[in-house]
């Protein structure tokens, strides 16, 4: 292990201690965090929160298995025109407090999400397109663009829907502690490193379960032998090499390529005097690193190397773009080019033990470029700590672990709303982009559509915003009671799993 990688503390005794003995019907879930935001459900559409926003809250639309939007609290939609959608919203649903679901509930949602304060959440800033929302009757909905969104339905999985009247009696930070959703599940409490949800009766999204139990388990090897030991049911974050010892202790595993591309992402607006200003020095990082080592040997053959911000999951993925090849000694001619022949010395901030082999691919990264001059001092950090970094581009360090993530709506122009000058404040913005970005937002024709993504992940790679790592996998392993639970396109579907007696 590189003397630069500090280690967290462990914290798994303590926390395994929070779980009291359950019910039956109670699923036991371990994961890497809980959501820093807790119920607050606009700090980020993604996981580990969603392990737990998943059971509480439900988006208009979903994506299934093919990649095709599927209605939730949404039944159907359509374009009046190019900047104006009409949704029909789902009838005879409820929120967990027994307040009706309908249309208000949208228009309230939303309306938060274009105040300054919505703005400013993750989820706010990547619908910056969204200017307006209009309540046609109690089952229907009018949503307003600033320009043509041909993926809006898609986009639109980023936003849980919140019960307006608890919103606005306890403010975001009360309603955090206490948030109320139209899930199958209810938050019973917060304790320190868990989360107990009870099920809703009569949720419109019925479940055998009576509750489920999300542990905090950062480190991973507590979080497999959790497993292992039967203290939880399911884990997440798993790597190839805990695959074996899932398999001979008769856990199911499931693994599969996952959609998101893992990068040492550069903070250059946060740090203007970073040598990584200088797209020499960016293509020279990105030349000394050694992906098909990581793929093969790292992620044991189920992740790949990467080459663009989609994955193969996502619509836009261009078959055409190799990954960058492993060339050391063009990095060191970059670099000499640019005015860096004895290399120069950076930190990046990292969350690992979420994702496979994530901590080993960094270690991996960093050997790499030390080879070429580029001295990185890998700090770890946790996800509670990450997120805000992420929101108001405070980094520390000149780089930072991102993934370019297309979940949930399964499009490669997801990434851009965060990576780019899109994102405000923006991490990296190189304006050559943005005409391809907006180009790509404006058509409705998906062959041409195909085309212009395809152009914007050529265009990237002459700006290369970040260094390309790996497609990512998912490893995750469930005891052999546990049945139906289906984990898809970074969304957690609880409603049909039963526990085996």
């Amino acid at each position: 292990m590189p003397r630069h990688l500090k280690t967290l503390p462990l914290a798994a005794a303590a926390a395994l201690l929070a779980f009291a003995p359950v019910e039956a019907q109670t699923l036991r879930v371990g994961t890497w965090d809980l959501p820093p935001s807790q119920g607050n459900p606009f700090g980020g559409r993604s996981v580990p929160s969603i392990f737990v926003w998943d059971a509480v809250f439900d988006p208009l639309v979903r994506i299934g298995e093919d990649g095709a939007p599927v209605g939730v609290l949404a039944t159907a939609w359509e374009p009046l025109e190019p900047t104006l959608w009409r949704f029909t919203l789902r009838d005879g649903v409820a929120f967990s407090n027994g307040a009706a679901f309908d249309a208000d509930a949208v228009v309230a949602t939303l309306e938060y999400l274009m105040t300054e304060e919505g703005r400013a959440s993750s989820v706010g800033s990547e619908l910056r397109n969204v200017v307006g929302v209009e309540k046609i009757d109690d089952m229907t909905v009018d949503i307003v663009t600033s320009g043509p969104d041909p993926v809006l339905p898609n986009r639109l999985g980023l936003v849980y829907i919140v019960e307006p009247g608890a919103w606005a009696d306890l403010g975001p930070e009360g309603f955090a502690a206490a948030p109320v959703g139209t899930g199958a599940f209810a938050v019973a409490s917060w304790e320190a490193g868990a989360a107990r949800l009870e099920s809703v009766p009569g949720s419109w999204r019925d479940t055998a379960l009576e509750g489920i139990e999300i542990l905090a388990l950062p480190e991973r090897p507590a979080r497999l032998q959790a497993l292992i030991s039967g203290q939880i049911d399911a884990g997440f974050g798993f790597s190839p090499d805990n695959i074996g010892q899932m398999e001979a202790n008769g856990l199911t595993v499931e693994a599969s390529p996952a959609p998101q591309v893992m990068s040492l992402a550069f903070a250059n607006t946060a740090h203007p005097d970073s040598p990584f200003n200088d797209v020499r020095v960016r293509r020279a990082a990105n030349l000394a690193v050694d992906r098909e080592l990581m793929a093969e040997v790292l992620l044991a053959g189920i992740g790949r190397g990467a080459g663009q911000a989609g994955t193969p999951a996502a619509f836009g993925y261009d078959p055409s773009i190799p990954p960058f090849p492993y060339d050391p000694d063009a990095a060191r001619a970059l670099l000499a080019e640019a005015g860096y022949p004895d290399g120069f010395s950076v930190t990046a901030n990292v969350v690992v033990g979420s994702f496979p082999a994530d901590s080993e691919i960094y270690q991996q990264a960093v050997s790499d470029l030390a080879q070429v001059g580029i001295e990185v001092d890998l700090q770890q950090i946790t996800f509670s700590e990450w997120l805000p970094n992420f929101l108001r581009n405070t980094w520390p360090g000149e780089m930072f672990g991102s993934s370019w993530n297309a979940a949930p709506y399964m499009d490669s122009i997801r990434p851009f709303t965060y990576m780019t000058c899109m994102k405000q404040p923006a991490h990296f913005c190189d304006e050559s982009l943005t005409p391809y970005v907006e180009a790509t937002f404006a058509e409705f024709d998906p062959a041409r559509r195909m085309e212009l993504l395809h152009a914007l992940h050529a265009q990237t790679n002459e700006v290369l915003p970040s260094i390309w790592l790996v497609e990512q996998a998912d490893v995750s392993g469930f005891a052999p009671r546990v049945q139906g639970l289906r984990y898809v396109n970074r969304s957690i579907f609880y409603d049909d799993v039963t526990l085996a007696d």
